[in-house]
């Protein structure tokens, strides 16, 4: 799926994010990806990948005061949260561009990197689509689900960012 490894990151460390850095989002759906997020944080030139899961299946043993909830999640970043609930009436230019992978799952890039982001992710679906037998709309959502971050180390690689 992703082509990144992201980093834990502490319940304290999640409560003092904001969400103005978050320029990648995943929202969870019914398949591939229903246990959790990944979220990308910028900081200047520095992208640091989160994943915060457990959502669908809990782990055993986790600690459950470094757990955060969908709910948690969904306080933090209220933009995103409403944002994805109403990805379908968007009458405003808003922070994030939604992006549908199929079955529910979805990615929000903020629209400050979306432009930027877009041509990475382009090529590797044309490539994908063109060597494909299968020919649906739906090949498109779930090959950008599989694509995003492949597409996402190309830009950085491709402009001197750091990925942590």
């Amino acid at each position: 799926m992703y082509e990144f490894k992201t980093n834990k990151i502490s319940k304290k460390d999640f409560l003092a994010l904001n969400e103005n850095n978050i320029m990648f989002i995943t929202n969870p759906g019914r398949m591939g990806d229903e246990d959790g997020s990944t979220f990308i944080v910028r900081n200047d030139n520095v992208f640091t990948a989160y994943r915060i899961d457990g959502w669908m299946y809990p782990k055993q043993g986790e600690n459950e005061e470094e757990k955060i909830s969908m709910e948690e999640f969904a306080n933090k970043f209220p933009i995103w949260y409403a944002e994805w609930k109403n990805k379908d009436n968007k009458t405003d230019i808003l922070k994030y561009k939604y992006l549908y992978m199929g079955f529910g799952n979805g990615l929000s890039v903020d629209n400050s990197i979306y432009h930027e982001f877009e041509p990475y992710l382009n090529e590797l679906l044309e490539d994908y689509l063109k060597n494909s037998e299968e020919k649906t709309e739906d090949l498109k959502y779930r090959a950008t689900f599989n694509l995003w971050g492949k597409a996402l180390i190309n830009m950085i690689n491709s402009n001197n960012y750091t990925l942590k």
